[in-house]
């Protein structure tokens, strides 16, 4: 029974700590504020309780003093409670205000600390804070401090003599800031930089020099979320490689993991991604799992058509070795899914429902009998080349997926609103439907289906053409993707 307060990061859940994964993977409650990134929430375990208390510029949903409360009053409940805050809770995240809340309280509180927008952000866009031959020190200075803002001594004394300093909370405040500094003599030619959404790959930053930021202040506001720098090493620019999605905003519609899987293998290559795993899987009952098990082992083909239906065929069957006929897959995911249980795949057909027909026509044989393990919703180009090949065909569904609430969708659509959303990856036709029932058919994203069956609906759903995969896999994926980011950047 305690409270955690616990840094998420800046950015790409990848900056998670492992200390903070494993608090949320245990938690019965996560308090979030709405600088984390939303997917990290779907590591929580099922039955974990959300509350949203983020603020933002402008617009409080909870005040401090109520955040306080609620987790003085969930910490006494019982359970774990996970104060989950952008970058690190005790540089300006008011961890130390809430931690002194709980303590006077008597509630027990522990503290995972997290990569702290002003060293990850800066390293996202090739600005060191120190470096030995420009500037030795570092300073952390808020623009904001309870009712005190810019005009407080202490804090303009510290921008006008520190070494590197990054300002947080200044964006709004930098034009009064920038000419008190100018008046107490900080030179007009000190470098500034001003970086945006640091350690996400929409990352960016502004560099001038403290009278043109003060200029830009007044007339058009600087951009936030930001941190600034002034002296030192700012002006610096060490880049790092891009990934050639660099900036791109991808919605993954997929199931959990997968969409989790996916979400982080693109924000390797530069990417934004968000998971949507609107769905999630339903096994049989006892009884339905019975007749699925004999079904199957009484087969002479079995055939499977996604990773998915695979990892379920252990927990349909006991014991694999009950399966006597030869056991087909649609792509190598799915062969590796089977490997995975200790199947050898008899047919690993090509990645598409076209191919695994293909494939099926040559290789069954007139009077076989075969089963198809698969989701519910299928495409039915592999079924009809087997009945045509003169098997008699049947098939069992091992799962079904049935609606799953996804927690930080409120933190996705705001983000979608003010930097936008390039693509929807979506992974199956029920997805795509259930996209539409919980978001909405209006989008300017680009529309991506994993296959020709998913293609279908989402046309039907959406009233336009999708990009289909050319092959349903990363490979294929990736291909999609780097022609979509060449096009946008033309």
């Amino acid at each position: 029974m305690s409270v955690i307060l616990t840094g998420a990061g800046c950015g790409s859940p990848r900056l998670l700590t492992t200390a903070a994964r494993e608090c949320v993977s245990r938690a019965d409650h996560i308090v979030y504020d709405r600088l984390i990134h939303p997917d990290i929430l779907q590591l929580a375990p099922p039955g974990c309780t959300f509350h949203t208390v983020g603020k933002r510029q402008g617009y409080h949903m909870l005040p401090q003093r109520e955040i306080n409360e609620l987790l003085i009053r969930l910490g006494r409940e019982g359970g774990t409670v996970v104060r989950l805050k952008g970058g690190d809770p005790f540089i300006f995240g008011r961890g130390g205000e809430e931690a002194s809340a709980l303590k006077d309280a008597g509630v027990e509180w522990s503290a995972v600390p997290g990569v702290s927008s002003a060293f990850g952000g800066a390293l996202s866009i090739g600005l060191p804070v120190t470096h030995r031959d420009v500037s030795p020190t570092i300073s952390l200075v808020a623009g904001h401090r309870g009712n005190n803002t810019t005009s407080d001594s202490a804090v303009l004394r510290c921008l006008a003599e520190s070494g590197t300093a990054a300002l947080y909370m200044g964006a709004s405040a930098f034009s009064e800031l920038s000419c008190k500094l100018l008046e107490m003599g900080k030179p007009p030619d000190t470098k500034v930089t001003v970086v945006v959404w640091g350690g996400w790959g929409r990352a960016r930053r502004v560099d001038g020099t403290l009278a043109e930021m003060s200029e830009l202040s007044r007339s058009q506001g600087l951009p936030a979320p930001a941190v600034i720098y002034l002296g030192g090493t700012s002006g610096m620019n060490l880049l790092p490689s891009v990934g050639p999605l660099q900036g791109l905003q991808i919605a993954v519609c997929r199931p959990y993991p997968e969409c989790w899987d996916t979400g982080r293998a693109l924000e390797e290559l530069g990417a934004d991604c968000y998971g949507l795993p609107l769905l999630s899987l339903e096994p049989q009952s006892p009884d339905d799992a019975e007749m699925t098990a004999r079904a199957i082992c009484c087969a002479d083909w079995l055939v499977l058509t996604s990773p998915r239906g695979s990892a379920e065929l252990r927990r349909v069957i006991r014991d694999l070795r009950g399966i006597k006929g030869r056991v087909a897959a649609i792509g190598e995911g799915t062969a590796a899914s089977l490997r995975g249980i200790g199947i050898e795949p008899d047919l690993v057909a090509g990645g598409s429902s076209d191919d695994l027909a293909s494939s099926l026509r040559k290789a069954v044989k007139p009077g076989e009998t075969v089963v198809f393990a698969r989701n519910e919703r299928a495409s039915n180009a592999a079924f009809k080349a087997a009945l045509d090949a003169g098997a008699s065909v049947s098939s069992v569904s091992t799962y079904r997926m049935i609606p799953r609430q996804t927690p930080g969708l409120d933190i996705m659509m705001e983000q979608w609103e003010a930097c936008g959303l390039d693509a929807v990856i979506f992974g199956s036709s029920s997805l795509a439907e259930e996209y539409a029932r919980v978001i909405g058919r209006r989008t300017t994203a680009k529309l991506i289906a994993w296959g020709s069956v998913c293609a279908e609906t989402v046309e039907r759903v959406f009233a336009r053409k999708p990009i289909t995969l050319p092959s349903p896999d990363m490979d294929g994926l990736l291909s999609v993707l780097k022609r979509l980011k060449s096009l946008r950047d033309a």
